[in-house]
């Protein structure tokens, strides 16, 4: 389903996976980037001729998102700021400009303020993983 974004290349939705099943909108962000990680777990021995050797399919997958442009005061800001203080995780779905959705627990692993005198305020936050994710 592609949704009409007027200028912004995602629409992140989060709740509070302790207290509400009802997803609130993080205002004002976009997706400034993102990573798929995979640790990969090495299985070489000496038959394999000084070769890394990777077991296929093991090790630890997780996705970072990074986001910029929040805007203060909503709802869905406040929630994200209070999870980044608590250390807590919480349930996202993100969807992306062509209609990809991603959804999953995530922690806030970062979340900056920074402002200049008279110059723009920039607010940005970055989310790892904190679970299975999905991705349609």
């Amino acid at each position: 389903m592609n949704l009409p974004l007027r200028g912004s290349d995602c629409v992140l939705r989060i709740c509070d996976p302790g207290t509400s099943s009802n997803f609130v909108l993080v205002e004002g962000v976009r997706l400034s980037g993102w990573k798929i990680l995979q640790e990969q777990v090495e299985v070489t021995d000496g038959g394999d001729e000084g070769w890394r050797r990777l077991l296929p399919g093991a090790g630890l997958r997780s996705l970072e998102l990074a986001f910029s442009g929040m805007y203060l005061g909503s709802i869905g800001e406040h929630l994200l700021r209070d999870k980044a203080f608590r250390g807590e995780p919480v349930e996202c779905a993100l969807t992306l400009d062509e209609g990809t959705a991603v959804r999953g627990r995530f922690i806030v692993s970062s979340l900056s303020f920074e402002a200049t005198v008279n110059d723009e305020a920039t607010y940005a936050a970055t989310l790892r993983s904190a679970g299975a994710v999905t991705i349609d």
